[in-house]
């Protein structure tokens, strides 16, 4: 049962004059912030994977070979990521956010990186599945300002059990949630709570998931929901199907918030609440081998930390051009499916690049070097970071 814990509405107040107090401390990017940001070349986030490594089976997992299969790559250290943050605290960044690309809190590294992360003045925010969540880990996170972002995906315990295929699953997280908002990690604004739904066939219940949203939203915790991403296991070819689906949850949710909350906003996919994901104007992705992606979702790829230096790589020709359009919500790894590329695998993430280059004859050399690199294991080539 999801307990009732916060007393005001502040949040909600706050929100009627900026939305984004209703998204997540860390990942709360205005537009104007992102204007900004543009405006002065800064990167905000760095998006970094941890280990592979999960207890749990979910079904409909986003992982693609890119980021758990090592196939003779070097995984970054610990080292390798505290020397990322700090290239990142360089170019302006002011959080850090780890997906994965298993259960970040299982890497032998987890705790030291998340100290660096809190002694850098940086916010680091963490998707875990609470599986290894407790009151000690609890109370660590909280006093290092850490955002958490739970796997949530049904108030049934059965349910979350089948999804992730681990008995006792639901039980658990339903208490790891609760003892998260009795530690106060909804008591800022913006939150440094949210649930992580993915809504798949296994828990399309809609009045069990109005039943969260609702307790979300009058309980401060922001609700990150949305459809499959169509990459991984959850590469399915009911294409059309995920994207009229999103239509009709997100509609919907904003229907509860204009009647029920007040809140008025423009609705977008894929995401839910009037939340858009701003990440490729203002982030970078590194995942378990140092390649360099625009996205977690492995959206485009843009280089290798282990040829360039993060700067080098953010201000490659390339990575600029994928930075120029807005983002605004948009989603480029759900989109490119839905508007039915034949590509399957790593060449889904060239794809608009290989277009790029015909269309302004020109090529990226950072691209390429760390295209090079990640095709020829670790054979060296020209490394600015040896140099």
């Amino acid at each position: 049962m999801l307990e009732e814990v916060l007393t005001t509405d502040l949040h909600l107040r706050e929100a009627k004059k900026k939305i984004e107090s209703l998204w997540a401390n860390g990942i709360d990017f205005s537009k104007q912030e992102v204007e900004e940001a543009k405006k002065n070349n800064r990167l905000l986030l760095l998006d970094m994977d941890f280990t592979s490594e999960c207890q749990l089976h979910c079904y409909y997992c986003d992982r693609t070979p890119d980021r758990f299969q090592q196939e003779g790559r070097t995984k970054l250290t610990t080292e390798d990521r505290k020397n990322l943050i700090l290239q990142a605290k360089a170019l302006g960044a002011r959080t850090v956010e780890f997906p994965g690309s298993g259960e970040p809190m299982i890497d032998e590294g987890f705790w030291e990186v998340m100290e660096f992360v809190y002694e850098n003045g940086m916010t680091p925010v963490i998707f875990t599945s609470g599986w290894h969540l407790d009151d000690a880990s609890i109370d660590r996170l909280y006093n290092l300002g850490a955002t958490i972002f739970l796997k949530y995906n049904s108030t049934s315990h059965e349910v979350n059990d089948k999804i992730v295929k681990v008995k006792g699953y639901g039980a658990y997280v339903e208490t790891i949630l609760n003892k998260l908002v009795k530690k106060g990690f909804t008591e800022s604004i913006p939150t440094r709570l949210a649930i992580d739904i993915v809504i798949a066939p296994q828990n399309e219940d809609i009045d069990d998931l109005s039943h969260i949203y609702r307790w979300c939203r009058r309980n401060n915790v922001h609700h990150y929901i949305s459809t499959l991403i169509p990459e991984g296991l959850a590469d399915r070819k009911s294409k059309l199907y995920e994207k009229n689906r999103a239509k009709k949850f997100i509609e919907h949710f904003y229907q509860i918030d204009r009647e029920e909350f007040g809140l008025d906003y423009t609705p977008s996919l894929p995401m839910a609440g009037g939340y858009k994901c701003r990440q490729v104007n203002v982030g970078l992705f590194v995942n378990l081998y140092g390649e360099v992606y625009d996205c977690n979702g492995l959206g485009r790829f843009l280089g290798h930390i282990r040829v360039n230096t993060l700067e080098e790589i953010w201000n490659a020709k390339y990575a600029k051009h994928v930075r120029e359009e807005e983002q605004e919500g948009h989603c480029e790894v759900r989109s490119r499916v839905w508007d039915e590329t034949e590509l399957k695998g790593f060449d889904r993430k060239l794809e608009e690049y290989k277009e790029w280059e015909i269309k302004n004859n020109a090529v990226d050399e950072v691209l390429l070097k760390g295209l090079y690199h990640r095709e020829n294991k670790n054979e060296l080539v020209n490394s600015s970071q040896d140099k």
